[in-house]
């Protein structure tokens, strides 16, 4: 499987490509889902890339957000400067945007984003029809449908292996957007997730934690069953961690691929932990339904214990605080100190050795005695892993003969190179250059790339100068450098622009709508003119049936009727979305790339699950069928077509993990779901759940706070309620 590492700066880069990646990822200034990473430019993208493939490291550029109408001009811009830099792929989430690189640039190799939300088959082979060459899985994705991607489609399958997990179903997490205007589609992410929450019964506080915070991700187990199921790509998160991190994840990866039978799992585990872990890692995610995500305890790096706080003391205007300790300590090291829920971090300056595993070290804060101790960084460790590097052999051939001028061939894996000398070579008048002199000159190689694997010399009795020779070894070196990156590049397919790509026409009808779950709520709405989405709490078809029947004998016209299928679904759970459609003969609100499949089949509009963001993805949704458009919760459209939900209470997030069962540790024989769950945040915003049903649970967690918006195009009444509770 091939390795694809993170790279958030240079220096990840670098450690991305010396441990041992296949692959990097990264993203350029504008247009990326990490944009406060350093990140890269349209200038320097031709330097990444050479030196990435100077090494046979692929680049995959990501431009993974929703881009505005507006913004077109300067994406096209960046694209074209990786297509000039020989970029290997992009990691797209844009549906129009991706449609309108096909037609600009063909034969462009285009990666569908895990933002897109693709975890089932159905959406799998909607996107292979669109001309992607691989997707990104969502984390969600179950193992039987990562085997049916595999066994029924021709796409390359990505999928995360370690690092950070999202709480909320990829690309459809809205929390940070429409609380703080910082959308995670627009690679702002504020990560209200990792924040504190109270958690409320009713008007009971039951408890206080990260209550949305997802364990990180540890897939090294199970890389067995992945490469059995298909997957071509094993994925790394971390464009925001240090370059240290990145090295050693990559180096963990790669020691376990190439020697899956010697590698002690846990061992890298551990040495993966103590850069970045928070608390236990997840082993299963989703794959074999394990919903056990949540870490309550903890939202950040824990660190590792080492020992605990002996003392503190009043030193001058500051403390000096004594620690017991099982590792050693140094400069610039970051340590954690936590006593019950009290916590402290604090950089360590002077490192005072007092023996027996004690120290003393110095702080502003006035720690208390008994505080256990956890290591954050460790800096000279850090330093060792972020520095090493990785050199490519060559081997070299030398020819000094009288009359001919110097030869050296330069060679690396079947890649060779011949350059010569200016003049021919003198007979020399005494002792004439040996094979080691020869040597020493040329394998100053340490400001290259390359390090001497073999030498063989023909030498006559020659004089022959240190700078000639110095200057063979520089030329052999370009030489051999641009013969490598030619020789990778070759194998690309080649791009070229076509210009004349027309900006599309989106005409598509104003229509309103009302969100129901039930006609109860029914009674003295007018919805003349209005269209019914029906939200049901459950899937199933005698659920929808009676819902149908009650709203046709209320005089609302069954092609009026449109069923909102959920976000997420299984592929068996698809058969079943499906027989309720083919059965109740009502239209469908898509939310996902699978329902696309069925959009010529009954009258389909494109949901705000599929973040509907420009008049690019609104004129390609409706060229695969879909009637109208509903735009993205994100989006204030100016375009008077489609339409837009105005007041309501939509999903923030969509959960796949139990809310239930991470509060109360129960378990679906001893289901003890209630609708009164809350979670509140330390500014008072409080938050409820839907529960979804199909054959899985699903949670919607959506805000008391109403949302409200005024939008020029057709308008989305949710008539669904919020039940408010006084939790004082």
């Amino acid at each position: 499987m091939e390795l694809l590492a993170p790279a958030g700066d240079w220096q990840s880069f670098y450690a991305a490509v010396y441990n041992g990646a296949d692959a990097v990822y990264l993203g350029l200034q504008n247009f990326n889902a990490r944009i406060k990473a350093d990140n890269f430019t349209n200038e320097n993208i031709a330097d990444v890339v050479k030196f990435a493939h100077l090494y046979g490291v692929k680049v995959y550029v990501t431009i993974n957000i929703l881009i505005g109408d507006e913004e077109v001009a300067d994406f096209l811009a960046t694209v074209r400067a990786c297509v000039r830099a020989k970029v290997d792929a992009y990691i797209i989430q844009d549906l129009g945007m991706a449609k309108l690189l096909r037609d600009r640039f063909p034969k462009i190799v285009l990666h569908a984003s895990t933002q897109m939300g693709v975890h089932n088959l159905s959406g799998a082979k909607v996107l292979e029809a669109l001309g992607f060459k691989r997707v990104v899985l969502a984390r969600e994705t179950k193992l039987a449908d990562i085997k049916l991607i595999r066994a029924q489609t021709r796409l390359e399958i990505e999928y995360f292996a370690q690092g950070a997990l999202c709480v909320a179903f990829s690309g459809n997490c809205y929390l940070s957007s429409l609380k703080n205007g910082h959308s995670g589609n627009r690679g702002k992410c504020l990560q209200l997730c990792r924040l504190p929450y109270q958690v409320y019964a009713g008007e009971k506080l039951i408890n206080t934690g990260y209550y949305l915070s997802a364990k990180d991700l540890c897939l090294m187990k199970r890389l067995p069953e992945l490469a059995a199921a298909g997957v071509d790509c094993l994925k790394i998160e971390g464009r925001l961690k240090r370059a240290s991190y990145v090295a050693q994840v990559t180096r963990s990866y790669r020691q376990l691929l190439d020697h899956a039978d010697t590698t002690n799992i846990e061992a890298e585990k551990r040495k993966i932990s103590a850069l970045f872990s928070r608390g236990e890692f997840n082993e299963a995610a989703y794959l074999m339904d394990n919903f056990k995500i949540i870490n309550p305890q903890i939202g950040h790096h824990e660190g590792r214990k080492i020992g605990k706080v002996l003392a503190t003391e009043k030193f001058k205007t500051i403390f000096k605080i004594t620690l017991q300790i099982k590792e050693r300590i140094g400069q610039n090291d970051a340590l954690r100190l936590v006593q019950g829920k009290r916590q402290f971090s604090i950089g360590v300056g002077n490192v005072n050795e007092l023996g027996n595993g004690c120290v003393e070290i110095f702080s502003k804060q006035n720690i208390p005695a008994g505080c256990e101790v956890y290591l954050l960084k460790s800096e000279a460790k850090e330093r060792g892993l972020a520095e090493y590097t990785r050199t490519l052999p060559v081997d070299f051939y030398f020819t000094g003969r009288v009359g001919n001028p110097a030869q050296l061939v330069a060679c690396h894996d079947e890649i060779a190179v011949t350059v010569n000398a200016q003049q021919p070579l003198a007979a020399a008048r005494t002792a004439g250059a040996t094979a080691e002199q020869v040597r020493k000159q040329l394998d100053k190689l340490h400001d290259t790339h390359f390090r001497l694997n073999h030498l063989e010399c023909n030498l006559e009795n020659v004089f022959l100068p240190v700078s000639e020779l110095n200057e063979l070894r520089r030329m052999a070196v370009v030489a051999l450098e641009s013969a490598i990156i030619e020789k990778y590049n070759a194998q690309l397919p080649q791009i070229t622009e076509q210009p004349n790509v027309s900006v599309p026409s989106v005409a598509t009808p104003q229509r309103n709508f009302y969100l129901i779950e039930s006609a109860d709520n029914l009674h003295g709405v007018n919805w003349t003119g209005f269209g019914m989405i029906l939200c049901p709490r459950e899937y199933r078809n005698d659920v929808i049936s009676d819902l149908v029947e009650a709203l046709t004998k209320l005089g609302v016209e069954r092609q009026d009727l449109y069923l909102n299928l959920p976000t997420v679904a299984t592929q068996t759970e698809m058969a079943v979305l499906e027989q309720i459609l083919t059965t109740q003969k009502i239209g469908m609100i898509a939310n996902n790339y699978g329902h696309l499949g069925w959009a010529k089949r009954f009258p389909t509009i494109a949901g705000t699950g599929l973040n509907v963001y420009n008049r690019y993805t609104a004129a390609a949704l409706i060229g695969l069928g879909c009637q109208n458009v509903i735009w993205s919760l994100e989006k204030n459209p100016a375009l008077t077509c489609g339409s837009a939900l105005v007041s309501g209470y939509p999903a923030l997030m969509t959960l796949c993990h139990c809310p239930v069962r991470t509060v109360y540790g129960s378990d679906c024989a001893q289901c003890r779901y209630h609708a009164n769950l809350t979670y509140q945040d330390e500014k008072g915003n409080r938050y409820h759940f839907r529960r979804i049903k199909i054959q899985h649970c699903y949670f919607e967690l959506y805000s008391e706070e109403r949302y409200e918006k005024a939008v020029p195009t057709g308008k989305i009444y949710d008539l669904r309620e919020v039940v408010c509770r006084n939790t004082k």
